[in-house]
């Protein structure tokens, strides 16, 4: 038993024993008499559960007993009350509950930049924050399958990331860089990375990858210096790389944010299984609108006739005007919100049973018109809160776990704002609604775009991460 020990703990969740945890789980799998198929599942969950309480790569007796004693409750429970009773099925995590990790590139490991996030931040955030951006995208280049060269394989098959300082002196030579988009001076374009900048020329660019270009945008480009100058033969975004790569690359790492659940994936995707009545996503809900209300009477009268969704999520705006403190809009607003509750409480079994989630708005109250938005003030919605089981009102963006899957929620008109925005234009005759999606992906950013087009917390910038990718991304 002892080598199917090592080939889960260390093997698979990269987990180092100490000689006395070893002894511990091979007495507990011997006095259960758990045959191998059985032994395999009990210790993928303790391994599992260790990894998400990120209590460390050594696994040593004592905490791992209590872990084992927390486990077998926590499965003995798992059949005996149903899904909907279990916080930590469906969980929606505030912006400003996501972990603060930032990658240190010398560490190859994420660590906490700052002793506390504050929306008033220290110019150090401000400083850091690109460079973070750079450091992050710059460790996914490297793991991808173009630029890792295997051992015995044909390296010319490889690329190779140059620095900006290491083109001295090397003129007419083929580099490929990585680097930020950025106008240091008028009406030119430029690449930063953390060694330094260099103009760019990019009226031959012959090939262009999917994706829009903006400042602040980071990207790789293929060509040769003449006379100063970066002639740009190629240009494209980083490429992606798939939610079980990155995840794989920090087993221990809790990047999503919330907290982790004693259920291995299994159990949870049995529980989805089970309970998939699926979830309703509405946006530019006016409540000050008679047909919106009206409207939203029917979607809930017909789902009152079958089983209730597990959650609808309202984003913003909630007003088909801008809100205007100070204003008799101040009382409207909280009425609206009100009606909204009472509507939802004349349907009892979606009122007890179904999550409600509300994503604020450019137009909802508050905010400075930095991201993330705060959540809208409890003074509006007060009385919405106190009809329904389940509620939670929640920032711009958020992120919601759901069973197994991972779902980041975002209200910007990012299509607009991006496209308005390009040093370079987009291909013609291509979908740019798909260009969009290409771009935040591949940027691994909700919006990437210029502090002075779109500002951003400083010190919250790890909340409008996409990395990992999500399950779900919804625009």
């Amino acid at each position: 038993m002892q080598s199917l020990i090592y080939k889960v703990f260390t093997r698979k969740y990269s987990l180092s024993l100490q000689a006395d945890a070893l002894e511990l789980l091979s007495t507990v799998i011997a006095q259960n008499e758990l045959s191998t198929v059985d032994a395999t599942k009990w210790l993928e969950l303790l391994a599992d559960t260790w990894t998400k309480r990120e209590a460390g790569p050594l696994v040593e007796a004592g905490p791992l007993k209590d872990l084992v004693a927390a486990v077998s409750a926590g499965t003995s429970s798992v059949s005996s009350r149903g899904a909907d009773s279990a916080s930590d099925v469906f969980t929606v995590i505030s912006a400003f509950d996501v972990p603060p990790l930032w990658y240190d590139p010398s560490t190859k490991a994420f660590t906490h930049p700052f002793s506390k996030a504050e929306i008033l931040s220290s110019a150090e955030a401000k400083a850091s924050l690109f460079r973070q951006r750079y450091d992050l995208i710059k460790q996914r280049v490297l793991r991808n399958e173009n630029f890792t060269p295997v051992m015995f394989s044909d390296h010319n098959r490889f690329r190779t990331l140059s620095t900006i300082d290491s083109l001295q002196g090397r003129e007419g030579e083929r580099f490929l860089l990585l680097g930020m988009l950025a106008q240091l001076e008028e009406g030119k374009l430029f690449l930063e990375d953390r060694a330094g900048s260099i103009e760019l020329d990019v009226t031959n660019v012959g090939k262009r990858a999917h994706g829009l270009f903006t400042e602040s945008s980071f990207v790789l480009v293929d060509g040769c210096v003449e006379d100063g100058v970066f002639r740009v033969d190629e240009i494209g975004l980083p490429p992606p790389e798939s939610r079980d790569v990155t995840r794989n690359a920090f087993p221990n790492t809790n990047l999503f944010g919330g907290s982790p659940s004693l259920r291995t994936e299994v159990q949870l995707r049995e529980i989805e299984v089970a309970t998939d009545n699926g979830m309703v996503i509405l946006s530019d809900v006016w409540l000050d609108q008679p047909s919106t209300m009206r409207a939203l009477r029917v979607l809930f009268d017909g789902f009152s006739h079958s089983a209730p969704p597990i959650a609808f999520i309202f984003i913003g705006d909630f007003s088909s005007r801008p809100f205007v403190a100070g204003s008799g809009d101040t009382t409207q607003y909280r009425d609206n919100m009100t009606a909204l509750g009472q509507l939802i409480s004349e349907f009892p079994d979606i009122s007890r049973s179904s999550h409600f989630v509300f994503v604020p708005g450019a137009n909802d109250p508050w905010g400075s018109g930095a991201l993330p938005k705060p959540r809208i003030a409890e003074y509006f919605t007060k009385r919405l809160e106190s009809r329904l089981s389940h509620v939670a009102f929640t920032t711009n963006p958020c992120r919601i776990k759901y069973c197994a899957h991972e779902i980041v929620v975002f209200r910007e008109d990012l299509l607009k704002r991006i496209r308005r925005n390009c040093v370079l234009e987009p291909e013609e005759g291509t979908d740019v609604a798909k260009h969009l999606v290409r771009t935040i992906i591949d940027q691994g950013h909700l919006c990437p775009l210029p502090q002075r087009i779109r500002p951003v917390y400083w010190a919250y910038d790890h909340a409008m991460r996409v990395y990992p990718v999500p399950d779900v991304l919804v625009l």
